[in-house]
């Protein structure tokens, strides 16, 4: 009875799975897709969930993060596409990858460097790499109780030397060359790996910076350095807080920033503001691609160590019931 129930159970899922795919592909065929409708636009690019350099999409059983390889694409595409006469970005991030969040913030250059205004709408939280990403725009929009800034970079690792040996489990780890087992979590790191990690830390820390500095130079108001290192903190303030210190220029929701990108682009009251490539229908269904997902935890134990490791450098906020990874 139990084998019978589990069978039908499959069926349904797999039966359901078809109708719906089915489903999106008489909606889209017969009333079009959402994004990519041609003509002279303003483009809407979306920032949702932790920044990543995968190139993962969309998932209906929950966010798969900002693909840095789909969204820098859609901002190249945008500097090249003369139809477009500018990019509204709508972030809503903690943050993530600190590579990846530097290939959208070169994405945002390469859109201003075609001279085309760029518009940031903030949403409930652009942290970190969410902030780094929003300093190249040209004007940056934030509600009161958004939270941003948190400018800074965390490498967090695990440690369970004491538990394995509680347990009796021995590592066998086997390498040349003297650091390359740094990280490991069977032991404790020691004080020349732990003093080359924060150099690297403090590295990236500085690039941040300066991303910052050389996007706020140009804002509104502009930000001196001692400014923009004064909070530089990893401190997380509201949008009003920002506000006060120069991180963000003017308190507002999408509407607004849809009219401040409208006047900029020197574009009338109506002209259309459309979002940009919409995920494919597997994707949207599945929250997989070809090329591998954030989400997959198989997949993350599959990395190599040196690209975990890359990966692990995170401009993200700290807050737990911010940061949801």
């Amino acid at each position: 009875m139990r084998n019978q129930a589990v069978k039908a159970l499959l069926i349904f899922l797999v039966v359901f799975s078809c109708i719906t795919l089915a489903g999106k592909v008489f909606a889209q065929s017969w009333f079009g897709s959402s994004g990519n409708s041609g003509g002279e636009r303003i483009s809407l690019i979306s920032v949702e969930g932790a920044i990543s350099g995968s190139a993962a999409t969309a998932s209906p059983f929950g966010e798969a993060g900002a693909s840095s390889m789909v969204i820098a694409e859609q901002l190249h595409s945008a500097a090249r596409n003369n139809e477009i006469k500018g990019v509204l970005l709508r972030v809503n991030s903690p943050g993530g990858s600190a590579a990846a969040s530097d290939e959208i913030y070169q994405g945002v250059m390469a859109v201003r460097n075609a001279g085309k205004p760029v518009v940031v709408s903030m949403g409930d939280v652009a942290a970190s790499g969410g902030y780094y990403i929003s300093a190249a725009a040209d004007k940056i929009y934030a509600n009161g109780a958004t939270l941003t800034g948190s400018i800074g970079v965390i490498f967090s690792l695990m440690n369970w030397e004491e538990l394995a040996d509680k347990w009796g489990v021995d590592d066998v780890t086997i390498h040349a060359g003297e650091y390359k087992d740094i990280g490991s979590p069977w032991r404790q790191m020691t004080a020349p790996e732990r003093e080359m990690m924060q150099e690297l830390l403090d590295d990236v820390h500085e690039e941040f910076m300066q991303a910052v500095i050389a996007g706020r130079s140009s804002a509104p108001n502009p930000m001196t350095e001692e400014q923009v290192r004064s909070a530089a903190t990893g401190m997380i303030y509201t949008g009003t807080k920002a506000k006060e210190l120069g991180l963000v220029d003017e308190i507002g929701g999408l509407e607004v920033a849809k009219a401040e990108i409208r006047k900029m682009a020197n574009v009338g009251a109506d002209f259309p503001i459309e979002p940009d490539a919409v995920p494919s229908l597997l994707e949207e269904l599945f929250g997989l691609s070809m090329q591998g997902s954030t989400g997959n935890p198989l997949a993350g134990m599959l990395r190599e160590p040196l690209s975990h490791l890359a990966g692990s450098l995170f401009l993200n906020s700290t807050l737990r019931d911010i940061v949801i990874r």
